[in-house]
């Protein structure tokens, strides 16, 4: 069998998708299937919104922190509105903008046999509801669809012909045999000159890459992100051929946490390749002041850091690993390496305090001439979560899940103790302006990170 596969809208058109890259390097290496490849979601920012793509694409020329702040947040807004009233025409079984458009590619790549096979990668909750309205037009057209990723959910799998766990399993399917494990390569350099890598939102491309396979500390107890996965450092020498062979100078290390070891193995491996570059990271002792400043010196422009609170008593209750004094010191070496510091902050965990809230607020602002951007966030129940599975712990209460029409049943909450969802949002937006004042960084950059690295 011949593939095609597909990244659906609607996410942010910041950089090519890494899941794609990764399956078409995967199955190139352990198969003869021809593969090619679709960014949909790209595709569809380009027909609807082909002004804001030409000014990203140039706004390093003469920046404007206003300028910026102007046109981003416009973008943000329409876009924000565009995906919303998409997703309820697929609610209501109506078909989205651009439908037969994007359909058209597909069919164009299905000519004359180029591709038998269709398959969607679901990253985002967010692609559901587009990728079920071209799921359901090619099955009336009796294309074959296949589907995979984090975020598919049960509405897609009913409507796909076949759904796979991971990659090993799709190319099973497609060459009918069952695979020999100890035969496969796993571990291959990604080929990212597959996409159209100048028209992506952005002024220089910035090539996403995951080092590992999954977060090598998986303890904090509202994630989900590892889902359980076993930890596997890929090949140093794989990761260098990928970033040379890119031909390109700035990258983002999409891995959720790199240790230590680790970064300094990439600080190795990067210096002599002049590039930039950006993670996230604990803000962990470990990291200390020599560490950070040989991270800079490969490259190392930017750290989003998982600091969530300015409370130890929540910091211990998150299972991060952290405390107040060890990420102040982290962020202040961090600074004086001369990289930019974006925060993670989750407001709203099970029983926080407003005393505790305010904490976070106050830590903020004691140590704000140490950061670049703050990127907030309130708490959310995720299943399969150690708060989910054990909520006694965290004094969460009366769990319900409502099921919705596309996307998975919506979880919601109450604790016996500590603020509420309402007074929550009343803390946030009473904060809300001096949270701002903080950022050095316009606060639209948390919706496009690639922007910082553009700038750094």
């Amino acid at each position: 069998m011949n593939i095609l596969l597909i990244y659906p809208p609607f996410c942010t058109p910041a950089s090519p998708p890494y899941s794609l890259a990764n399956l078409s390097s995967f199955l190139k290496e352990n198969s003869n299937i021809n593969t090619k490849l679709l960014d949909l979601n790209l595709e569809f920012h380009q027909l609807k919104f082909s002004k804001y793509q030409q000014y990203f694409q140039n706004f390093t020329k003469n920046y404007s922190r206003e300028e910026y702040e102007k046109i981003s947040k416009e973008y943000h807004q329409i876009t924000k509105t565009t995906y919303s009233e998409n997703n309820l025409k697929v609610v209501k079984d109506q078909d989205p903008e651009l439908l037969s458009k994007l359909t058209e590619q597909i069919l164009e790549q299905l000519k004359d046999k180029k591709a038998d096979v269709v398959a969607f990668s679901i990253v985002y909750s967010s692609q559901a509801f587009y990728s079920l309205a071209l799921i359901k037009e090619l099955k009336k057209l009796n294309i074959k669809t296949v589907v995979g990723g984090p975020a598919v959910n049960d509405k897609i799998k009913l409507a796909v012909d076949e759904y796979f766990n991971n990659e090993v399993e799709l190319l099973e399917y497609l060459t009918k045999e069952k695979t020999n494990h100890n035969q496969l390569i796993c571990n291959q350099a990604l080929d990212f000159n597959i996409f159209p890598l100048k028209d992506y939102f952005l002024a220089q491309p910035v090539i996403p890459i995951k080092t590992t396979s999954t977060c090598f500390y998986r303890k904090c107890t509202f994630c989900t992100h590892h889902q359980n996965n076993k930890y596997h450092e890929f090949p140093l020498e794989e990761i260098k051929q990928t970033i040379v062979k890119s031909k390109q100078k700035q990258f983002f290390f999409i891995d959720d946490m790199i240790s230590k070891k680790r970064l300094l193995q990439l600080a190795d491996l990067l210096k002599p390749l002049n590039v930039s570059w950006m993670c996230q990271l604990r803000p962990t002792k470990d990291l200390d002041e020599i560490t950070l400043k040989t991270l800079a010196g490969s490259g190392l422009k930017i750290i989003i850091w998982g600091v969530e609170s300015g409370n130890d008593r929540i910091l211990k209750l998150m299972q991060k690993g952290t405390n107040t004094k060890d990420v102040k010191n982290v962020l202040t070496n961090s600074k004086k390496a001369g990289i930019k510091n974006v925060l993670y902050v989750m407001f709203g965990f099970p029983t926080e305090t407003k005393e505790e809230f305010m904490d976070t607020i106050n830590f903020l602002k004691e140590n704000q001439d140490n950061i670049h951007l703050i990127s907030t966030s309130t708490f959310g129940l995720q299943k399969d979560t150690p708060i989910y599975n054990h909520p006694e712990k965290f004094n969460v209460i009366n769990i319900k899940e409502t099921k919705r029409t596309v996307l998975e049943a919506k979880i919601s909450y109450q604790t016996s103790s500590g603020l509420t969802l309402e007074e929550i949002k009343r803390l946030k937006k009473s904060n809300k302006h001096l949270l701002e004042k903080i950022n050095k960084f316009p606060k639209e950059m948390n919706f496009f990170r690639e922007h910082l690295l553009n700038l750094c």
